[in-house]
């Protein structure tokens, strides 16, 4: 777990960095370092690994690869500086914001999802008991990709919102909130789906605990 949150920090830290334009702007990096760290404590409490690295791990890893290399892709086409002004003057209207991410930078979320589905692939290779963990099939993979989407959108929302008090919301601001959104919306899926299992745990145990119904005597 600290392994896997040192990689994606630091992934976050170099693109930050070579963002950075004004003495600041330092402040984004502490603040994407306590909101990544947090998010990987949090998944390691929902969902510990016993052996290796578990499913929502890898595919933040794989996921945060995917996505920096899109954006890479993004970067050529339009500017972050301009992209970030855009995202800033529409805070904090959710949907806008989101409309915005996937306009002017649909490979970064494309690179995302295909990252996430490489740690499926990769999951089912090394380790193929993992089939039945969370994440490591194809449904649950997207719902993941979703909602660690909505989790960018929202991160940059929340970091905006901290800009008011903090400084102005560049392109640091920016990067920092879709990695630290990103990595809570993997513990947004991870909760619910434990609710779900437990639910569901909790239903077959009534079922099997609940007494058999008589029969009725024969005539």
């Amino acid at each position: 777990m600290a392994a896997s949150a040192i990689v994606v920090l630091g992934m976050a830290w170099w693109v930050q960095l070579a963002a950075l334009r004004e003495p600041g702007e330092w402040l984004w990096m502490a603040v994407t370092a306590f909101s990544v760290l947090t998010g990987f404590v949090a998944l390691g409490w929902l969902r510990p690994a016993r052996v290796g690295i578990t499913a929502p791990q890898a595919m933040m890893l794989l996921g945060t690869v995917g996505m920096l290399c899109g954006l890479a892709l993004d970067t050529e086409r339009a500017g972050l500086g301009a992209i970030a002004s855009l995202c800033a003057s529409s805070a904090p209207d959710f949907l806008t914001v989101a409309r915005l991410h996937l306009e002017w930078l649909p490979a970064m979320h494309l690179g995302m999802i295909a990252g996430g589905l490489g740690a499926l692939a990769w999951l089912r290779r090394v380790r193929p008991g993992c089939r039945r963990q969370f994440c490591a099939r194809f449904v649950q993979n997207i719902a993941c990709s979703g909602w660690m989407i909505g989790g960018m959108v929202a991160g940059v929302l929340a970091y905006y919102r901290l800009a008011a008090w903090f400084g102005s919301a560049g392109v640091p601001a920016m990067l920092g909130g879709m990695i630290g959104g990103m990595v809570w919306g993997m513990v947004v899926s991870v909760t619910i789906y434990r609710i779900w299992v437990a639910l569901g745990t909790g239903n077959r145990r009534q079922s099997a605990d609940a007494p058999a119904r008589p029969s009725s005597p024969e005539r």
